[in-house]
């Protein structure tokens, strides 16, 4: 069930987030998450059952744009983050752990990306070992968001079986649990959460928390980061429309040769055609949004928002930046952060590269995909066919 959310609902929001916009409680996201003015904002886009709101995506969308306006660390404050993944098992046995998620006292962080191989999830060297009931993990995962802050990790890590190939599977893991350590690593941007190495020494992990079934874990990476990535690109889009908003005030206020710099044409080109991109890129997002709320799972389309939406929201902070000269330059205005921000941004859930070759492949069929990665002995199957027509 999906509810729609009210105008009025957003304005208070937005009343909030310009409330707390000169607070330094609003560099803890995480920790806002449970303050009485953002009450309920966790659960947003969680299942009513378990205290959560029910949004569509649509909607929820709109809000992280909202956030991204103000900054692009809120991605954090809104909705149950990477615990959404869990709603997509058919177990109820995350009902409790989602419910702390939307009460705003449990928080999930995710753990793909390894030191050998990136995020090809296919690759993975991450291993689990079937052991009494249950699995032993072991491996080694880095640049992941929220290290200190969470209470949970999803990880990503292969099952072997006899005379099978390994089976990617995704678990839910206990920060605390044993053998489970964290190291400290240096962001440039999104700074307001800790970001990190994850290291698995012989952790032993219950089957229940097993999230679906062995072998299951690329299809609930799909799912989870079609939804993800379409959040993550409203984020951007918001942050650079705000970039743009604060340019067009400096170039009727700045002076320079005689005038105000806004009467240059160059400058009126350059600020319409970013206008423009933000608003096709947002386009996109209704669209993508949409599918997701008839309960459709666009993954192709979501990796071009992603990797299209980030490449135009840095391009437009870039300019912002160009455009205020030397004060650009200037921590006090703002423009920088924007665009370490988004520069992260740029990078987490998918490279741009990535994303744009999965675009591909989905235009031109998975053989060149798969020659592509020295992959075609292993998958004979397909027959170059597309698998998503654009139009």
């Amino acid at each position: 069930m999906t509810l729609l959310a009210t105008a009025p609902q957003f304005e208070a929001m937005a009343a909030n987030l310009s409330k707390f916009s000169q607070s330094s409680a609003l560099r803890q996201p995480i920790a806002l998450r449970s303050h009485p003015e953002f009450a309920g904002w966790a659960g947003l886009d969680l299942p009513l059952r378990h205290g959560g709101a029910g949004w569509r995506a649509h909607d929820v969308a709109r809000l992280f744009r909202l956030c991204g306006r103000f900054d692009a660390d809120l991605r954090d404050l809104v909705g149950g983050g990477h615990a959404r993944l869990l709603t997509h098992a058919s177990t109820r046995r995350f009902d409790q752990t989602l419910s702390a998620v939307a009460r705003g006292t449990a928080y999930c962080a995710v753990a793909i990306t390894e030191p050998d191989v990136g995020s090809d999830v296919r690759a993975l060297a991450s291993a689990a070992r079937p052991s009494d009931g249950g699995y032993v993990l072991e491996g080694t995962k880095q640049y992941i968001s929220r290290i200190d802050e969470c209470t949970h990790f999803v990880v990503f890590a292969g099952v072997k079986r006899a005379k099978i190939d390994r089976l990617i599977t995704a678990f839910l893991v206990s920060r605390d649990a044993a053998g489970l350590e964290t190291q400290a690593m240096q962001a440039s941007g999104l700074t307001a959460t800790a970001w990190g190495r994850v290291l698995l020494k012989r952790v032993k992990v219950p089957s229940t928390c097993r999230i679906g079934g062995e072998g299951q874990g690329l299809s609930l990476f799909k799912r989870h980061f079609c939804y993800w990535r379409t959040m993550m690109a409203a984020l951007a889009i918001g942050s650079a429309e705000a970039a743009i908003d604060q340019t067009g005030a400096w170039m009727k206020t700045r002076h320079a040769f005689g005038g105000p710099i806004g009467r240059f044409s160059h400058l009126q080109q350059a600020v319409a055609q970013w206008i423009a991109r933000l608003r096709m890129a947002w386009l996109l997002v209704e669209d993508v949004a949409g599918q997701i709320d008839t309960r459709r799972w666009p993954y192709a389309d979501a990796a071009m928002l992603k990797a299209e939406a980030l490449e135009t929201a840095i391009g437009a902070t870039e300019w912002a930046m160009a455009t205020f000269g030397g004060a650009g330059y200037d921590c006090a205005v703002g423009l920088e952060k924007r665009h370490r921000d988004l520069l992260g941004l740029r990078v987490a859930d998918g490279t741009t590269d990535v994303l744009r070759a999965q675009v591909a492949r989905s235009f031109l069929g998975n053989e060149l995909y798969q020659l592509s990665l020295n992959r075609m002995a292993a998958d004979r199957s397909t027959d170059g066919r597309p698998s998503r027509r654009f139009w």
